[in-house]
């Protein structure tokens, strides 16, 4: 919203860029990187205290799915500066990565250990299971958000308005065919689930713990699938009464909304002062960024 905001993408990319100086590979060493900003300081200590417990691979991977997250909201950012609403299959592609569910499902997945061998999680069936995953919670939001997004926000990137645009048809047509898309990703899922689950189970000849891990892996994303909806439908951050009280407050003269302050809270900022900047965040936990 900053840089968006501020149509700042020169500022957006070198603040992107210097994230990965926040998450080496050599955890206990000293890092010569200095925080500049809330952002950069949390994720050094995040990074620290839950890369840490991973392996040389899984931090490797850990790494990746953040970078991927970051490096699509600027791809975000540059749709709305160049006022571009995405074509579906682009969009949906890069939605993944945008809504953090690379993050989410590495997280875990890393939480297996090497129980579950790494071949498994490559194959077509795990990525179609992961794919249809994430696909079914990204457009979940996308219907949630549509009118703090489109009307509240200015956003373009939001399946509903993808579909509007790619097929010319209105608001309620669109978002028709999203609750169609999002049907048939959950019927993709439970298939791959009951039928093509048990023989990748039997090819890899995995032994009982391996399966048991797998099965644990399923069942959260499961547990992700049916906790998205009802974690948007009971908070009120969609509803209209909201998004007018957070505008009202944000049009305040000399009050700046939270996420605008880029370093600790100053005077004219309502975001905290340096007290909770300081605080140590806690660790990342296996659950999705919020739009």
């Amino acid at each position: 919203m900053l840089y968006a905001n501020t149509r700042d993408m020169a500022g957006a990319k070198v603040f992107n860029a210097r994230l990965h100086q926040f998450m080496p590979d050599d955890v206990e060493a000293a890092n010569a990187a200095v925080p500049t900003n809330p952002v950069e300081l949390g994720l050094a200590d995040l990074w620290k205290r839950t890369a840490g417990t991973l392996s040389p691979r899984g931090r490797k991977l850990f790494r990746k799915a953040i970078q991927d997250m970051t490096d699509s909201w600027v791809w975000e950012l540059n749709n709305q500066l160049i006022n571009r609403v995405p074509d579906p299959v682009d969009y949906v592609e890069m939605r993944r990565k945008t809504f953090g569910s690379d993050l989410t499902m590495s997280l875990s997945r890393l939480s297996k250990g090497d129980a579950v061998p790494e071949d498994v999680f490559n194959t077509r069936t795990l990525r179609g299971l992961e794919n249809s995953a994430a696909d079914y919670a990204c457009f979940v939001n996308d219907l949630f958000s549509y009118q703090k997004e489109i009307e509240f926000e200015g956003e373009l990137n939001n399946c509903v308005l993808v579909v509007q645009k790619f097929l010319g048809v209105d608001k309620d047509e669109a978002v028709s065919v999203v609750n169609a898309l999002m049907t048939a990703r959950m019927k993709q899922f439970q298939h791959l689930v009951a039928k093509e689950l048990p023989v990748v189970i039997r090819a890899f000849d995995l032994d009982a713990k391996a399966q048991e891990k797998l099965h644990q892996y399923v069942e959260q994303l499961q547990q992700w699938m049916a906790g998205i909806p009802r974690w948007h439908a009971g908070v009120t951050r969609y509803t209209e009464d909201e998004l007018r009280q957070t505008r009202r407050r944000s049009a305040r003269p000399g009050t700046a909304p939270a996420w605008a302050c880029p370093r600790p809270a100053s005077p004219s900022c309502s975001a905290p002062a340096s007290p909770e900047f300081n605080r140590s965040p806690k660790p990342f936990e296996s659950s999705t960024w919020r739009r």
